[in-house]
């Protein structure tokens, strides 16, 4: 069963919590949220961590993500996306 927005904005929130001293997990965890409320709405049979993937993918260079931002981003999803 792939996750759920809501099974990952919970396993978000639970990541916050244990990142308050962690600024650059603090930023992906961020990041995510924002682009999970962007593609909620567009969501169609794709799987929530392949739309999420590619909705990051296409704004890290206009964003000028850092390559270790760029990793923590899409570790994140991997990690929250199970």
């Amino acid at each position: 069963m792939s996750a759920t927005i809501n099974t990952v904005r919970d396993e978000l929130e639970k990541l916050e919590q244990l990142a308050l001293d962690e600024p650059d997990r603090l930023f992906a965890i961020s990041y995510l949220r924002s682009h999970i409320d962007l593609i909620s709405d567009q969501l169609s049979d794709q799987p929530l961590a392949e739309a999420l993937t590619q909705a990051v993918k296409s704004t890290f260079d206009a964003d000028r993500m850092s390559e270790a931002d760029r990793r923590e981003v899409l570790q994140l999803i991997s990690k929250v996306c199970v």
